[in-house]
Order: C-alpha cells, then sequence, then structure tokens
C-alpha cells in the first residue's frame, strides 16, 4: 500500500523540514519534535501538523501513534553532533537508541513501515580503503554518535527478523549532507557565518575526505526507500564519486562564494574519522533513485540560502552560543 499519512520525528530539524517541504503536497505530514538542539520552530513547513513530545517517552509515543494513525514512520530524530557526543552521549543514547526503539515498536504494533534515517558514520573509517563501502560492509562506528545510530539500526533489523515483532523497517544511510537550515555547528553554514562576520574558521589540521550531498537528494531518497524499499533491508545514499572531495577544499569553495574570510587550522577533535566513502549503487537500481546536484551546484545553492536567510542563521548562532556557555 501506498502511504498518505506519514509521521515525521524531527520534522523542525535539517533534513527532515528539508523532506517536509519536498513532499508536504504529497502526503499527510504530522510532524514530532521536542525542539531540542538544531530544532528551530522556523523551520516548520506550511500545512504539517506540529505536535511537541519527546520520541523517548514510551506513552507519549503511543499516544500520539494512536490519536495521529498514520499509514507509516520516517524517523529523522537524532542527537548528531560527534563533538557533543564525545562530551557527553547521554541523551544520544536517549534519543538515538531508546526513541528508535519505541518508534518501532509502536510501528510493529500497528502494522505500518518505518524507514529508520542513519548515516555513513555507522561504518567508521574508509582510510586505507580501495573499495567504497556497500551495505554488507562491516559496521565500525568510531565515535559514541555513531555507535548509537549503529546501535538503532542492530535493534530494528532484529525486529524486522523476529516473530515476535516482524517489524516492516527500511534503513537508509546518508552520505555527508549540506543545505538550507543545517545547524551552523556543522562545516558549512559555520564557515559561512564566520566568513560573514569576520572570524577565523576553525579547520582540523589533518585533511578529511567526504561525499557531499545535497539535502533534497537525500531527501529524495529517504522518499525512495520509503516507497520502494524491501523490508530489514538497508541502503546507502550518495552522490557519484567525483563528489568526493577533501574537507579543506569545499570550505575554500565556500570562501570564494561569500568572497572573504580566513581559515585557522586547529587540533584534530578525538574520534576524527578521516574518510566517507560509500557505494550508492543499490538504492539507484533498486529504490531508482538518484541524485541531481553536483558539488558545484550544492555549494552554490546552500551558500546563497545563507546569505539570503540571515535572520535564519542569527537565530541558530544565538543557540549554538548559549549551549556553549553551559
Amino acid at each position: 500500500m501506498t502511504p498518505k499519512k506519514l509521521l515525521i520525528t524531527g520534522h523542525l530539524g535539517f533534513i527532515a523540514s528539508a523532506f517536509c517541504e519536498l513532499y508536504k503536497e504529497t502526503y499527510e505530514i504530522v510532524g514530532v519534535d521536542f525542539l531540542g538542539w538544531g530544532a528551530l520552530e522556523r523551520n516548520l513547513a506550511h500545512g504539517v501538523k506540529d505536535i511537541r513530545a519527546d520520541i523517548a517517552d514510551t506513552d507519549s509515543v503511543r499516544r500520539i501513534l494512536d490519536e495521529t494513525r498514520p499509514d507509516a514512520i520516517v524517523n529523522f530524530a537524532a542527537e548528531s553532533h560527534v563533538d557533543r557526543s564525545n562530551e557527553d552521549d547521554l541523551c544520544f543514547w536517549q534519543s538515538n537508541v531508546f526513541g528508535a526503539r519505541n518508534l518501532a515498536r509502536e510501528a510493529a504494533r500497528l502494522g505500518i513501515r518505518m524507514v529508520q534515517v542513519s548515516t555513513d558514520e555507522v561504518y567508521g573509517d574508509a582510510s586505507g580503503e580501495s573499495t567504497a563501502w556497500t551495505e554488507q560492509s562491516p559496521i565500525a562506528a568510531g565515535n559514541p554518535y555513531s555507535v548509537t545510530k549503529a546501535a538503532a539500526e542492530m535493534l530494528l533489523r532484529v525486529y524486522a527478523k523476529s516473530a515476535a515483532h516482524d517489524l516492516d523497517v527500511v534503513v537508509t544511510r546518508g552520505a555527508n549532507t549540506i543545505g538550507p537550515r543545517q545547524f551552523p555547528e556543522k562545516a558549512v553554514p559555520k564557515a559561512v557565518w564566520c566568513f560573514t562576520h569576520d572570524k577565523p574558521f576553525p579547520l582540523f589540521r589533518t585533511p578529511a575526505r567526504r561525499m557531499w550531498m545535497h539535502v533534497d537528494d537525500h531527501a529524495s531518497g529517504i522518499e525512495a526507500a520509503l516507497r520502494n524499499g524491501r523490508q530489514g533491508e538497508v541502503y546507502n545514499l550518495a552522490p557519484s564519486h567525483a563528489n568526493e572531495e577533501v574537507t579543506e577544499t569545499v570550505i575554500e569553495k565556500v570562501r570564494e562564494l561569500v568572497g572573504r574570510g580566513t581559515i585557522e587550522k586547529v587540533n584534530d577533535r578525538e574520534h576524527y574519522d578521516l574518510r566517507y566513502w560509500m557505494d550508492a549503487s543499490r538504492a539507484q537500481k533498486d529504490l531508482g533513485w538518484s541524485p541531481k546536484y553536483d558539488l558545484d551546484k550544492t555549494l552554490e545553492a546552500t551558500v546563497k540560502w545563507y546569505l539570503d536567510n540571515g535572520a535564519w542563521m542569527d537565530e541558530a548562532m544565538s543557540m549554538v552560543e548559549r549551549n556553549r556557555k553551559k
């Protein structure tokens, strides 16, 4: 059955808000968000029902599912910043694992599909690898954040194989994603803010390689998995290998687009993966999905959005500063 009504968790965050903007006319969308770190009320897409709740609260999840009766759940809700997970990972376990568990058990009870939005970081570090990761590559998460995402994946896939649950779950693992409404603790929006405010952008000394994907491409891959993914399966979502680029080169391109700015080399962070490298040919073949943006188009569209939306950036940076002072 093609779903008509979706429960979208984390709808006031980065990737989920892009999904809602793209598909608000295609589906009836109910959003659930507890307005935590990285979420802003101004991210609410027009026409999306807005519910404030924490998916780590078991009773709230059951009540919301019983009241809204969606045809499917797409779980975007997650704590996602590596540096903060290094400092204190408790909220990562609560949202990323226990929250996913609550949603999964309710989806199984109601007999509806769940899409679990995961990350390429569960694979660990691809430095020295001769071939890109496929969905069969081993999990080797290297920081507390990615460990929690891997744990959630494994639990949900066990539910998919369990006669007691028979959960219809599909997992997507997305590459480095950039675009509108990404919180400025992440590299590209942080660079735009630094360069436009005459602050040096702090760049790690050791070069890292990433695959850079526009958020609309990521969202369309998740929607394709929702419609066409097979129960219990995983799909890598990434651009072509041509979009694998050193972070420093990307930040230099951002500086060129902004027209000014300085870069300052800083010490590498703890649990620093130097390379993420995925093969997304399975998603392209089985889901009928392919990204539309190349790296240059992705960066141009992203930087333009931040330059045109200064009020959004000021509000997001205020939240970053408040958190830093705690």
